[in-house]
């Protein structure tokens, strides 16, 4: 049986986080916002129509442990909150 399309996505997420991680499992702010701008330009473009550093307050809101750095449930979770935000969702 092949893989749904939100399976494919899913590991698609999973290696593309693993491409931009470090060694530790995570990823720091500017590699992130580097993983934004090569794989999700019109994401971002939508985000920056609502400030510049729109996108980046909500990650820094959202970093639990206020390490600086996005882990694995961090990054999904924040994936999730900002395409919904920058799509037109509420806040």
């Amino acid at each position: 049986m092949s893989a749904s399309e939100l399976e494919q996505a899913m590991t698609a997420l999973i290696k593309l986080f693993h491409t931009y991680s470090g060694r530790d499992d995570t990823i720091e702010k500017e590699p992130l916002l580097q993983l934004l701008k090569e794989n999700f330009p019109n994401f971002l473009s939508a985000c920056e129509q609502r400030g510049r550093d729109y996108l980046s307050n909500i990650f820094e809101k959202k970093d639990k442990n206020k390490d600086q750095k996005t882990d694995f449930s961090e990054f999904l979770h924040n994936h999730s909150l900002g395409a919904e935000l920058c799509s037109g969702g509420n806040q």
